[in-house]
């Protein structure tokens, strides 16, 4: 009896260094996925900034610094009026098409904006556009009902990216018969943007090739393409269409703006006129369809140094300067509307990141009615 109360005793020891060596693990050692998924943000930080100095290099410190120097502050002021005028214009947009997609669900306003903020300080400051799935997570939690409502969510996100397509088709036109740059590269461009196009001909297909087949699996993948392809809603809903469609275009309208007045607090709106922000503005688009930095930087100047110095002749020290001061200005704005809606939803941005960078979504807590946190 003796023996089995020190076996006993033993079991209890190892499970004991057993439990504290898994709880140290938890703690101290993540998951290959995690460390994989981090090591790539790091990388693609590492090259923009890499990307940045090289073209900073190859211009010159002084002839950038001397550009900047002669912006308008009054000027800049109004673009960055401009650029959050757009983000609100997109939010309502959103909230739109997540009104046809989720009629049973009470969708408040400031819960989309509450979302669409924290989706633009995240894509601001991380590569790869995880502020999308980043602001779908936020607005599904404050639904509730995660589970069932953030593949609906998911789908409204490729219902806006198919009208960003249109405006895209729009800017496009407007760019080749304002100044015929980019010629028989024009097709192109545009074909590389018409991937969420692909992704709903493509969801569609997968739910009705899956629809006979009975396996568990397939089964779970089609229930999710459904919910999914009811973010597509709107497209059969004249009023939340119309309005969605209206405030996205509105959106990119006010953005156009937004890169015209920049021209003119640096004095090249005469020169270059409204033609130039339509090209940049489709430049930097296109060469953002799947940024591999954050905010796409480095990616971003090289696009407008290299339009506005091929096509208008800009001086690549002033273009250089107009890309810097550009994506400062919508960095900036992610970070004033951003940081408030991550203290608004009861997170932090590491939080945030953490749980996205993992594809695990982020604890927010639920507010009621009257904004008043749960949980």
């Amino acid at each position: 009896m003796r023996g089995h109360g020190v076996c006993d005793q033993v079991e209890q020891v190892y499970a004991l260094v057993a439990r504290d060596q898994s709880r140290w693990v938890r703690t101290h050692v993540r998951a290959p996925s995690e460390q994989g998924r981090s090591l790539a943000v790091w990388i693609a930080g590492a090259t923009a900034i890499g990307l940045s100095a090289v073209i900073v290099h190859r211009i010159g410190w002084w002839a950038i610094g001397a550009a900047i120097a002669d912006f308008d502050l009054t000027w800049v002021l109004v673009t960055m009026a401009f650029t959050v005028a757009s983000a609100l214009a997109r939010a309502v947009a959103w909230k739109a098409i997540a009104d046809a997609a989720l009629p049973e669900c009470q969708v408040r306003h400031r819960d989309v904006m509450t979302a669409s903020m924290i989706g633009i300080l995240m894509s601001a400051t991380l590569p790869a556009r995880l502020g999308e799935p980043a602001r779908a997570v936020a607005l599904a939690r404050r639904i509730g009902r995660v589970r069932e409502t953030l593949p609906v969510i998911i789908g409204t996100l490729v219902s806006q990216s198919a009208l960003n397509v249109l405006a895209l088709v729009l800017l496009g036109g407007f760019t080749l018969a304002r100044t015929g740059l980019f010629g028989s590269s024009l097709d192109k461009m545009l074909a590389l943007s018409l991937v969420p196009v692909a992704v709903i001909l493509g969801i569609v297909l997968v739910t009705l090739v899956v629809r006979t087949n009975r396996s568990a699996l397939v089964t779970r993948v089609r229930d999710t393409m459904v919910r999914v392809r009811s973010g597509f809603a709107m497209f059969g809903k004249l009023r939340c269409g119309l309005i969605a469609t209206t405030a996205q275009l509105g959106a990119w309208a006010l953005h156009l703006l937004a890169y015209y007045a920049l021209f003119a607090a640096i004095g090249l709106d005469a020169t270059v006129g409204m033609g130039a922000a339509a090209v940049v503005l489709f430049a930097v688009n296109v060469s953002a369809v799947v940024p591999a930095t954050p905010s796409n930087i480095g990616i971003f100047q090289l696009a407008i140094v290299t339009v506005l110095t091929t096509g208008f002749h800009v001086q690549a020290g002033t273009a250089l300067a107009y890309g810097v001061v550009l994506q400062a200005i919508e960095i900036l704005t992610a970070v004033i509307m951003g940081v408030p809606a991550l203290g608004y939803a009861g997170v932090t941005w590491s939080d945030m990141r953490r749980r996205i960078v993992a594809a695990a979504p982020a604890e927010l807590p639920r507010r009621d009615i009257h904004g008043q946190r749960r949980g």
